[in-house]
Formats: structure tokens, C-alpha cells, sequence
């Protein structure tokens, strides 16, 4: 069965955060739960797991907090996850993307 993404990203799309308030809301939310946590490989970890939802064992060795957290699925990451899903074909707001997250966290 067709997948259909939850966004739609066109080649020419810009990331611009206010137009998409439910990822927003989903970072700031996150970022309340995890904000005890330390920061060793925080951004890494996230943009990974939103990305592909793999980690690299030294980033679990690193901040074995924030990888169970993160895969204990008690963080609400879906819009987060499907907006990565749907700017695959497009490097430049992919990049601008990651680029706010990593400023946001």
C-alpha cells in the first residue's frame, strides 16, 4: 500500500517555521521533556532519530538518558518525524530544517 506524507514539500520550498505549527508546538513540548537531560550529543541523537530512527551506539554510550527517552516513545515526535519524511527530495529546506531544530534544542 501508498504511503501518502503527511507534508508537502515542492523541489522549491523554504523551511519557515510559522508554517508549521504543529511541529512547533511538538519541539517546544520536547524540548520540556528532555531539557534536564545533558547535552552530549542531544542534537545528534533527535535529528537522528527523527530522521531515519537510528542511533550510533556511541551517542547511546554518551547520553544513555536521553536515548531510552527517546526510544521509550513517551515523547510526542510524529509531526517532527513526518515533516522529515516529507523534505527527503529536498536537501535545501532538509538542511534549513535540521538548522532550526539544532538552534531550538
Amino acid at each position: 500500500m501508498f504511503q501518502y506524507k503527511k507534508y508537502r514539500i515542492k523541489d522549491t520550498d523554504s523551511f519557515l517555521p510559522g508554517d508549521f505549527p504543529k511541529v512547533i508546538d511538538e519541539l517546544t513540548d520536547l524540548n520540556k521533556g528532555i531539557a534536564g537531560i545533558p547535552v552530549t550529543y542531544k542534537e545528534e541523537i533527535l535529528i537522528s532519530f527523527f530522521k531515519k530512527h537510528s542511533l550510533h551506539n556511541n551517542w547511546l554510550i554518551a547520553n544513555p538518558e536521553l536515548a531510552s527517552l527517546i526510544n521509550s516513545g513517551s515523547l510526542s515526535t510524529s509531526h517532527l518525524e513526518s515533516l522529515f519524511d516529507s523534505c527527503q527530495m529536498n536537501k535545501q529546506f532538509e538542511e534549513e530544517y535540521e538548522n532550526y531544530i539544532r538552534e531550538n534544542i
